[in-house]
Order: C-alpha cells, then sequence, then structure tokens
C-alpha cells in the first residue's frame, strides 16, 4: 500500500473553521471545478479546538480536513531543512505552533494517475484553507518539503491550467558521488515524495555535470513521470525536451537509498548531422556522456 498524500498546516493561533468555508474557498479559487466539488460529511472546529473532522470531494477523491493541538509531529526532527521558507530564517526561530491542520487523502491508489489526482485534490483543499485559518507554512509530508503559503497557492493553482508543475511536491538532496575514472568530483541526487506516485523514489548514477545541469534533468523527467504517468519498465528511456536523453532502470537498491529506486541515467543527446535524431529519441541507445558509475550503480 503507497502512502497516502498529506498537507500538514501549522497554526500561530487557533481560529475556527468549517466545511462550508473550505467549500466555498474552493469554488472560489478553482469555478472550473464547481461542478466536481462537493462535501461528503459536514464538520468543523471552533476556536478552542471542538469540533470534529470534515470531509470534501473533488471528483472520485475524498479529502479530510483534521485539527491536533501542538505542532505536526513528522518523526524526526531533520526531517525538514533548518531553513524555514515562510520566515527566510532558522526553523529555530519559527513561532509557536498552537495546533495544526491535517488535509489527507483517504483513497489507496495503485496507478500513477490516480496519484496525480489525489495529490492535486490535496493540494487544493490546503489552497483553499490558506486563506481561512493563519498558516504560515505548508508542509507537504510525502515529500517532507516546506513550501511558503502563497507559492504553494499558486502551485496548485497551476494544477488546472496546461503549464502543470509539481515541484511542490518533492525534495531533492544532493550527495557527493565517487570520482569519476578521469578524477573528477561527481554528484548524485535522490528524491523524496516520488515513491507514492510509483511505488520508488528517483536516484541519479553518479554524473560530473553542474548540479545546476542534473536538476535541471531530474525535474523534468519528475515532471513528466507524474503529469503523464507512463507504464515505468526496466531500462526505459525517455527524452527530456531541451536537455539530454535520460534512461531509467529499476533497481533493488541504490547507492544512496537502501530501498528499490527509478536509477537515473543521464545519456548524450543526438548530435547534429550525424541522422541519429529520430533513432535516438524513440528509445533507441545512444552513447553515455555526462555519467559514469555503470559498474557500481547498474
Amino acid at each position: 500500500m503507497r502512502e497516502r498524500f498529506v498537507a500538514l498546516l501549522p497554526l500561530t493561533h487557533n481560529v475556527d473553521f468549517a466545511h462550508d468555508q473550505i467549500l466555498a474557498g474552493l469554488i472560489g479559487l478553482f469555478p472550473s471545478l464547481t461542478s466536481k466539488i462537493s462535501v461528503v460529511r459536514a464538520g468543523g472546529f471552533a476556536e478552542g479546538g471542538e469540533g470534529g473532522p470534515c470531509f470534501l470531494a473533488i471528483g472520485p477523491n475524498v479529502i479530510s480536513v483534521h485539527l491536533h493541538p501542538g505542532p505536526p509531529n513528522l518523526g524526526t526532527s531533520d526531517a525538514l531543512d533548518v531553513v524555514c521558507p515562510a520566515w527566510f530564517g532558522l526553523r529555530a526561530n519559527y513561532p509557536k505552533a498552537y495546533s495544526h491542520v491535517i488535509v489527507r487523502s483517504e483513497q489507496d491508489v495503485t496507478h500513477p494517475a490516480e496519484a496525480l489526482a489525489a495529490a492535486a485534490a490535496v493540494s487544493m483543499v490546503a489552497a483553499a484553507l490558506i486563506s481561512i485559518v493563519p498558516v504560515e507554512e505548508i508542509i507537504w509530508k510525502t515529500g517532507q518539503v516546506s513550501v511558503e503559503p502563497q507559492a504553494f497557492q499558486r502551485a496548485a493553482l497551476r494544477l488546472t491550467i496546461p503549464e502543470v508543475k509539481v515541484g511542490h511536491w518533492l525534495t531533492w538532496r544532493s550527495f557527493d558521488g565517487p570520482q569519476s575514472p578521469q578524477n573528477r568530483p561527481s554528484i548524485i541526487l535522490c528524491s523524496k515524495g516520488l515513491a507514492p506516485f510509483f511505488g520508488r523514489e528517483l536516484e541519479t548514477v553518479a554524473s560530473i555535470l553542474p548540479q545546476a545541469e542534473v536538476e535541471k534533468r531530474v525535474l523534468a523527467v519528475a515532471d513528466f513521470l507524474i503529469l503523464h504517468g507512463p507504464p515505468v519498465s526496466d531500462d526505459m528511456p525517455l527524452y527530456v525536451p531541451d536537455h539530454d536523453f535520460v534512461r531509467l532502470r529499476l533497481r533493488d537498491r541504490g547507492l544512496m537509498d537502501p530501498n528499490p529506486v527509478l536509477l537515473l541515467r543521464i545519456e548524450a543527446g543526438p548530435e547534429v548531422g550525424e541522422g541519429r535524431t529520430t533513432m535516438a529519441r524513440y528509445g533507441q541507445a545512444v552513447p553515455a556522456s555526462g555519467g559514469f558509475g555503470k559498474r557500481v550503480l547498474t
């Protein structure tokens, strides 16, 4: 069973809210979805915390909204970056959270398309709550990522237009990889938050490319995988527009992640004039470049 999507909203002071406010907020932000938004179970909370959860539906996805006292429990103290994006400063200086709202998907998903719809629905309900409760950050639990509320709301609004981006659902961590055969330093990037969509996180083969270049490719690949949900197979080639070619492999564990991973290898794009563009675009093998570590990781 894959982990369900959860958004946590720490509150700097308590306020009352109910299902009708959330419903109005959803319709105000996403008017094109009005006919697909409904209340499954009424509920809400008084300023003192009394009350019960409410359940709303966006299409087939049922989302629950709960209120719990105190700050959210993330399991480990280092689950989030030490810098809070809402305050642009150390998290240790963050104001006390008197309570927190939990927005959670209530269905199990088995297909990437179902996961995308569930994640979008949670994001939309959380975005509506931003205008109702005094929240200073949105914590996307499955990706262990903290987002400034207005930035999260803007990202949620983009879920209904063609230029969808899903970076607010994922965290990327970088690690120093082994030295290349040319004695050059390398980098490995690992995702957090992709497993609820595909059952495993993504890890890159050690690359000697600059970190910014590797990040561009993994973000483009993550967007494509989540938004299009292709069946992932071993040794699967992908074409990333305006970048290089990449290849996905299924591995029982990564070099950094001890769990099953999607191993991403960056490969050279076709060279102009060699008559290889069509061949490579549709998944033919191309010479590896910009990365190494095949013996170590694959």
